[in-house]
């Protein structure tokens, strides 16, 4: 598995992750608390038009100097993560976890973790004192990002929240 800088042509292959999963519950908060239902979901691939709208923000992103990798198992990219350069939060100390997507055969073995250390490696060089994290509220991905230290944020980006308001809204703090 190599794990490498991505250029800016190559972002579009983000969309050939395979993205499947079956969802059995998801997270919500309420009254500050995590809270966790059945609510099954088959994702079978991105949702209808996900990429054409995504695409347009990414390609920001990495114009004003975001943080792209791909991982590759021979020339298919498995997984990615994109890490923001522009700093949010009250102390302008952030940066947000924007992507991070590992397909679905790839799941369990460490690439998630890998691809999640490089976006902190990067931001611990760029000064960074925490990651923001808008994450999906599948209980895999709230799950994977608590197994990793991420906590419920104590401070709501209110743009990025309003971008996406049934995400769980983490955050990590980089040591």
């Amino acid at each position: 598995m190599l794990i490498r800088r991505l250029a800016r042509d190559e972002i579009e292959n983000i969309w050939e992750i395979d993205r499947s999963e079956i969802i059995g519950k998801v997270y919500y908060l309420r009254d500050g608390r995590l809270t966790l239902e059945v609510e099954p979901y088959d994702m079978r691939a991105w949702p209808q038009g996900e990429a054409k709208l995504y695409m347009p923000f990414l390609y920001d992103c990495f114009d004003r100097g975001g943080t792209f990798y791909g991982a590759f198992e021979g020339l298919e990219m498995v997984g990615a993560v994109v890490l923001e350069s522009k700093f949010i939060g009250r102390k302008k100390d952030q940066l947000q976890l924007k992507f991070l997507h590992v397909g679905n055969e790839y799941r369990k073995m460490g690439l998630g973790r890998a691809l999640f250390e490089k976006a902190v490696d990067k931001a611990r060089e760029l000064s960074a004192k925490r990651l923001y994290i808008s994450a999906t509220p599948s209980e895999n991905t709230v799950g994977f990002y608590l197994h990793l230290g991420c906590e419920l944020t104590k401070e709501i980006d209110q743009e990025l929240y309003a971008l996406e308001p049934k995400d769980i809204h983490l955050e990590y703090r980089i040591a």
